[in-house]
């Protein structure tokens, strides 16, 4: 007797980039999460999980983040800190060994670097609660909320933005 032969088409499987980004706290989730949002509503290559620490040290936050998620398989992982606070050669060594990629938010924490895509100027050696204090008044809401990013930072804004550390992070996310 001759078996039957399943017709069905076969979905093909496509292979997607698993992708962890973790912040220092929540505004950076928000702001991550905001970015991908609005560099990736087209791409499904990449399917990124964004997570945040409770802030702390950068040492701390790296630990946290590596006993977190060490066990769950992604392709690449990056920690996004703020550069207010230097990190250690063994912070650093210890990110690399975790396999997490560094990303410092310049100048100072996220609010500079935001700040500065909008083409304001900021100090090096600006406070972070100063530039927090800047920022925050021209979002659209809370500032740990994704959506009170979207009218100051669409995605010609983020598309067009030289920060650096803006930059690396739209990188990570997939848009080169």
């Amino acid at each position: 007797m001759a078996r039957k032969r399943n017709h069905h088409k076969q979905q093909r499987l496509v292979s997607k980039t698993t992708l962890l980004i973790v912040g220092e706290g929540a505004d950076d989730q928000a702001f991550i999460k905001h970015m991908n949002q609005q560099i990736n509503a087209d791409n499904d290559g990449i399917k990124p999980t964004i997570e945040k620490q409770s802030g702390g040290s950068p040492g701390n936050i790296i630990t946290n983040a590596t006993r977190k998620y060490d066990h769950l398989p992604f392709d690449q992982r990056y920690i996004v800190l703020d550069s207010d606070i230097p990190l250690t050669q063994q912070d650093r060594d210890k990110a690399r060994k975790h396999g997490y990629h560094i990303i410092e938010w310049t100048p100072v924490c996220l609010e500079g670097a935001l700040l500065e895509v909008l083409g304001e100027r900021v100090a090096n050696n600006a406070q972070a609660a100063a530039l927090k204090a800047r920022l925050h008044p021209l979002l659209d809401g809370p500032h740990t909320d994704s959506k009170s990013y979207r009218q100051r930072f669409s995605r010609g804004v983020l598309d067009a933005a030289t920060n650096t550390s803006v930059v690396a992070v739209r990188e990570a996310l997939g848009k080169r």
